[in-house]
């Protein structure tokens, strides 16, 4: 099998708005799609989290500015929160924990040597991030990625916890209950997350074509659509 060629950061955000869009189509619309195709929308959103916590990463590790850096995520995560509280309810959207992990990433680097406070503020990330979308789970994989992103295969390394965690208990409930929501969680945890594995792996340090602000302004933009459409279709 030939190898996958080398994936810029600009691929990898592509996937990770591909995904992203899936599935939130398939939270949204997925009882009204034949089951293939939530099936196969949950997988394929499967890529979004990893990616994105790999991105932050690469994006703390070549920002000119951290603080910038965080208003822009903190800019944006407020503007998501709306239509993202239309349709998801009362739960930070993923931007908010995002920003927490830029913030706990800032006190390992700045604050080790002060390990109560360091401490504190990783606890105190943790459960803030409870309250928000991949909450617990999303910090502690960005700081995976940041742990490992040094080491030979260290993506593969940092991806094996969540996928064990996540994807062992969704293999459960699919055997026990094979619908089309379970099989597609379990397609999000497996086939997703493996898609991202790979293409994490191929990343080949290169910006690529630069979409820093279209990410930044699509994530609120199709949420707000999404809610829309929801609004004039006839669900169920």
């Amino acid at each position: 099998m030939k190898p996958m060629p080398p994936v810029s950061a600009f691929a990898l955000k592509v996937a990770a708005i591909v995904g992203m869009t899936c599935n939130h189509i398939a939270n949204v619309f997925g009882t009204e799609l034949p089951g293939g195709v939530m099936v196969a929308l949950y997988s394929l959103g499967g890529l979004t989290f990893p990616i994105m916590a790999y991105l932050l990463c690469e994006g703390y590790r070549h920002t000119a500015s951290v603080r910038r850096y965080a208003e822009r995520l903190a800019v944006f995560a407020a503007v998501s929160q709306v239509p993202y509280s239309l349709l998801f309810g009362a739960t930070g959207n993923v931007l908010i924990t995002l920003l927490i992990g830029l913030g706990m990433l800032w006190l390992l680097d700045h604050k080790r040597q002060n390990l109560s406070l360091c401490a504190l503020g990783l606890l105190g990330g943790l459960a803030a991030s409870f309250l928000c979308d991949w909450g617990v789970i999303g910090p502690l994989m960005i700081m995976l990625f940041w742990h490992y992103h040094d080491r030979p295969r260290g993506v593969a390394v940092a991806m094996v916890v969540p996928l064990l965690g996540l994807g062992l208990p969704a293999l459960s409930t699919a055997l026990g209950d094979p619908t089309p929501l379970n099989l597609g969680i379990l397609g999000y945890y497996t086939v997703g997350f493996g898609l991202a594995t790979a293409l994490m792996l191929s990343y080949n340090g290169q910006r690529g074509r630069p979409l820093k602000w279209f990410f930044y302004v699509y994530y609120p933009a199709h949420l707000l659509a999404l809610w829309a459409l929801a609004q004039i279709l006839p669900l169920s």
